[in-house]
């Protein structure tokens, strides 16, 4: 084999390590899929509703282009985290049983508890489990169409502290 060509395999080798090293695993999830589907076209749709006290309620859900829309059963055991992410769209999460903290890109921390929903954009987060137990999420995805659930990211500096 040539030097160049050794040389260029190595290098690959280093990158590709470096890049398992520089992600963030997921620590104790089981996550499968109950449902999957796709939206070929645009989606604009809008809902409006007066509330029982009679305040004005309104939700919105656009995308550009076509995407896919996943439903997903999570569960992460004790003492789990599912390491620094990102996701290609929206993710509407409900915690149905024990209690998470959740960071933003800026380690922020939110904690929430089982019956507590969220909305995650793209934007770079990670949660750690608190509860004395594994915890219980629904997750509804609406991702661009082709692509994964989740980017693994690198774990930003102010993370080091975390254990994250």
């Amino acid at each position: 084999m040539k030097t160049k060509t050794k040389v260029f395999i190595g290098a690959a080798a280093i990158i590709a390590l470096g890049g398992v090293a520089l992600a963030t695993p997921i620590v104790g999830l089981l996550s499968p899929i109950l449902a999957l589907g796709t939206q070929n076209s645009d989606i604009h749709a809008r809902g409006t509703a007066v509330t029982s006290n009679g305040e004005h309620f309104r939700v919105e859900l656009e995308t550009e282009g076509p995407s896919t829309i996943t439903t997903q059963d999570g569960s992460v055991a004790a003492g789990g985290h599912n390491g620094w992410h990102s996701h290609p769209g929206m993710v509407v999460v409900t915690l149905i049983s024990g209690s998470i903290t959740w960071y933003d890109q800026s380690c922020v921390p939110t904690d929430y508890k089982a019956g507590d929903s969220w909305v995650e954009g793209s934007q770079i987060h990670a949660y750690r489990v608190t509860s004395t137990t594994a915890i219980h999420t629904i997750a509804l995805f609406v991702i661009a169409q082709g692509q994964a659930y989740r980017i693994d990211q690198p774990a930003p500096a102010c993370a080091a502290g975390l254990g994250l």
